[in-house]
């Protein structure tokens, strides 16, 4: 199935829910079948899946994206900052918006929150699809996550941004507006420093996160340029229930520089599966 990314004025607006004692922000477009459910990475929010919301939505199924705490315009409280407390959180959103199972759908941060969530429920994650995931044992680009920690400026957080993608035409001054935008709520910076000092190898029960890969049917994409976190070697993730896909000339924000060859990938995926 070839699925081409769909303007984002095709995908519902925002509203809030509450969750655990927070208000997160989120979309949601009902359907049949289990959800898919998309989980931005740091610093990121629902808006970094624009290019693949209404896509997917268009085959009929239940689709929704959220911001997670301490991003786009979801609470700032993110109480220990670490993945298990963001795996919380998505839990917790699963439960309010009544979804018992879903597709999880996670870029690099919020990849790593996806796989916590496989080992923590097995049975309410029907599949995770893992794009330039964190916490697979490949080092993060750490002059990064500092900079975009500390940047409050174009000046600083253009270079940052940049880093994100291949083809630097993607870097629109829209996106340089919402980051600016963003860096600058009260409560973000501190917000994305307690988070940053998380740990990203191990799941709540002790297991390599990597190990999780594969427990559900997993399929993994990558930019073959990522310069934030780097694919690895095939040989890492080459087991039973993995599918990997590397795509030339892309970068860490490979859902909007490939974003029909990675709807597509979803789709074909998510249908295989039932």
């Amino acid at each position: 199935m070839n699925l081409r990314a769909e303007p984002v004025d095709d995908s519902p607006q925002p509203e809030f829910v509450a969750v655990g004692g927070r208000s997160l922000r989120h979309c949601i477009t009902r359907g049949v079948g289990d959800a898919v459910v998309f989980v931005h990475g740091f610093g990121g929010s629902l808006e970094s899946w624009e290019k693949n919301y209404a896509a997917l939505a268009a085959a009929g199924r239940t689709v929704a994206a959220l911001d997670l705490p301490g991003h786009g315009e979801s609470s700032t409280d993110v109480g220990s900052g670490s993945l298990d407390e963001l795996a919380t959180a998505v839990l917790g959103y699963l439960d309010a918006l009544g979804i018992n199972r879903a597709h999880l759908v996670g870029h690099s941060m919020g990849a790593a929150v996806c796989l916590v969530l496989a080992d923590r429920v097995p049975q309410r994650v029907r599949s995770l699809t893992l794009i330039g995931p964190a916490g697979i044992g490949q080092k993060i680009n750490a002059d990064f996550i500092r900079g975009f920690i500390g940047a409050r400026s174009r000046v600083e957080i253009e270079p940052l941004m940049r880093l994100l993608y291949s083809d630097p035409r993607h870097v629109t001054e829209q996106l340089l507006q919402q980051a600016i935008e963003y860096k600058r709520r009260e409560g973000v910076m501190e917000a994305l420093t307690t988070i940053a000092s998380s740990r990203y190898a191990g799941t709540p029960a002790g297991r390599q996160l990597r190990d999780v890969a594969g427990s559900v049917p997993t399929l993994v994409v990558w930019g073959a340029d990522d310069a934030v976190i780097p694919p690895p070697e095939p040989r890492v993730l080459d087991r039973e229930g993995v599918e990997l896909h590397v795509l030339p000339g892309r970068g860490h924000m490979v859902q909007v520089e490939a974003a029909d060859e990675v709807n597509r990938l979803i789709e074909d995926f998510v249908q295989a599966l039932g």
